[in-house]
């Protein structure tokens, strides 16, 4: 129970879990999905088939300016990507674009750090906090691939599209960012685009899915796979 007075927030996807049967639990002031089914079923979903998490909660920054590279290595030590390519949570767009992924409630600390940076190194770049902003759905497991080619036209082989790898793209008429974050040796993709579109994404991989037996899966089980 929340016995601050913050608010607690909710994701864009809160109204389907709570249809679905979710027991909620707390996440750095998110009420988010703990557990839909079993932890067992959902975890073997995972693992073995296709699993669909709502991640919203997850920190996202957007670093932009001709100097966003330069102020990335000197405050994180991060190595040169290329565009399409991360790193421990940070993907480069564009040449000037980065989108910085941290975990639920430390974007405010990653974005103080950026811009102190930035001012010091007397360089010019724009951080921008889009956590509010933006819905993030995770699919996981060894279906995930050929779910989303169903949806959308990248091609998602390994080959093509290697963990770690981020990309913008129309997905189901929509424009999301998708990126490549693997849990272990399973296959996993992060879907994040307007919080708007939060529940539209989440009701069209689930019938993109039905084949596939997809399972909603909560916190626990994302949990017990180290994530």
């Amino acid at each position: 129970m929340n016995t601050s007075k913050t608010p607690i927030k909710l994701t864009p996807l809160y109204s389907i879990a709570q249809r679905l049967g979710a027991t909620f639990t707390e996440q750095r002031g998110w009420r988010i999905p703990e557990v839909y089914t079993t932890l067992k079923a959902e975890i073997a979903a995972a693992q073995e088939g296709l699993a669909l998490a709502d991640e919203t909660p997850n920190g996202k920054l957007l670093l932009e300016g001709d100097q966003a590279e330069s102020v990335l290595m000197d405050t994180l030590k991060l190595g040169a990507l290329k565009v399409n390519e991360g790193h421990d949570g940070i993907y480069r767009l564009r040449n000037d674009l980065f989108f910085i992924s941290t975990p639920p409630g430390r974007e405010a600390n990653a974005r103080k750090k950026l811009t102190t940076a930035s001012a010091a190194a007397e360089q010019f770049v724009t951080v921008t906090d889009i956590t509010h902003g933006r819905a993030e759905i995770r699919v996981i497991g060894p279906d995930s691939q050929e779910l989303l080619s169903k949806v959308c036209g990248l091609d998602f082989h390994p080959s093509a599209f290697p963990n770690e790898t981020a990309k913008q793209s129309s997905l189901a008429k929509t424009t999301q960012l998708i990126i490549r974050r693997d849990i272990g040796g399973v296959p996993a993709f992060s879907i994040i685009g307007a919080q708007s579109l939060g529940a539209y994404i989440w009701d069209t991989m689930v019938e993109a899915g039905r084949e596939f037996e997809i399972l909603p899966t909560g916190r626990a089980a994302l949990a017990a796979l180290g994530v």
